[in-house]
């Protein structure tokens, strides 16, 4: 697995040895990132920023390396941020069909039969893959706004 911070050495030094991208998760990964700028883009006008980051979240989302770096089916770690982060992205997305939700939807919902959640709670759970699932399945904004602790929807519900 890629490592998913820098040194404080890297840091001084301006430079990273990490030698690609870390897993694709909300919190700290390429999607979260991407979500990060695709709002701050939605709401500055900047399109171009948009593209870049609605982008930024295809190409993980089709880089099989990365995909293979989730090890659970969790919101925080694993794939079933992946999956409420991209559907997010695709809601204020561009182009929304360059998403393939419905595959990351049966990957996610795949992974968690066959592995089961390491625990029942929000993050790391079976509650929060649940909830994402649930959201997808029926391509509705979580009338709760569960997801709005994760800085997904930053009140655009």
């Amino acid at each position: 697995m890629v490592a998913e911070m820098i040194s404080r050495a890297e840091h001084a030094c301006d430079a990273t040895t990490q030698t690609g991208p870390g897993r694709p998760t909300w919190c700290y990964g390429t999607p979260g990132l991407a979500r990060a700028q695709q709002l701050a883009a939605l709401a500055l006008g900047d399109t171009q920023r948009q593209r870049r980051a609605e982008q930024a979240l295809a190409g993980c989302l089709a880089d099989e390396h990365q995909l293979a770096q989730l090890t659970d089916a969790s919101l925080c770690h694993g794939w079933a941020g992946l999956l409420q982060t991209t559907w997010r992205v695709a809601a204020d997305a561009r182009d929304p069909g360059r998403f393939d939700l419905p595959g990351l939807l049966h990957r996610t919902q795949r992974f968690l039969h066959d592995h089961g959640p390491p625990t029942d709670d929000l993050l790391d759970g079976v509650a929060g893959a649940r909830l994402a699932i649930h959201t997808i399945t029926v391509s509705t904004a979580p009338a709760s706004g569960w997801d709005a602790c994760l800085l997904l929807d930053a009140g655009r519900s």
